[in-house]
């Protein structure tokens, strides 16, 4: 377990062995519970339920083991750096709000100074969360 400052905050990461039991431990909780409810409305089939039970959480851990484990192994993904991307103005963008297409996708935006009206190229200054500030591309190739 190793602890990383972001930010402010400071952020817990665990073992991918860790995570995997976290994520495991809460489904197995219902083993006890399905036993317990066929020990008091069917006292006759509580051996055979329990093996049947005990059978299926195996083959359950096997499986999400198999299938979910070699995803925790992998380090985790920042969001992609958008500073610098170009893109166009769809919706006009105060310094409050607009929408832009960078690509495919369609970001909220806001700019520091002014409007930018729809149809202007722009470049990514930064990304705040899920939107980004942005600045008319000819006042970028101006100040160059």
């Amino acid at each position: 377990m190793k602890a990383q400052e972001i930010g402010c905050e400071e952020v817990v990461d665990f073992s991918p062995r860790a995570k995997f039991i976290a994520i495991t431990i809460d489904e197995l909780v219902l083993i006890p519970i399905a036993m317990w409810i066929v020990y008091i409305f069917r006292p006759d089939w509580f051996l055979i339920a329990t093996v049947l039970l005990i059978i299926g959480a195996v083959v359950f851990v096997a499986a999400k083991y198999y299938l979910v484990y070699p995803s925790l192994l992998e380090e985790a993904r920042p969001f992609y750096e958008l500073k610098g991307m170009t893109g166009i103005v769809i919706e006009e963008v105060t310094q409050i709000a607009g929408k832009i297409r960078v690509g495919a996708e369609i970001w909220e935006a806001r700019c520091d100074i002014g409007t930018i009206n729809k149809g202007t190229e722009v470049v990514v200054l930064a990304r705040e969360s899920m939107k980004v500030r942005v600045e008319p591309l000819s006042n970028r190739t101006a100040t160059n």
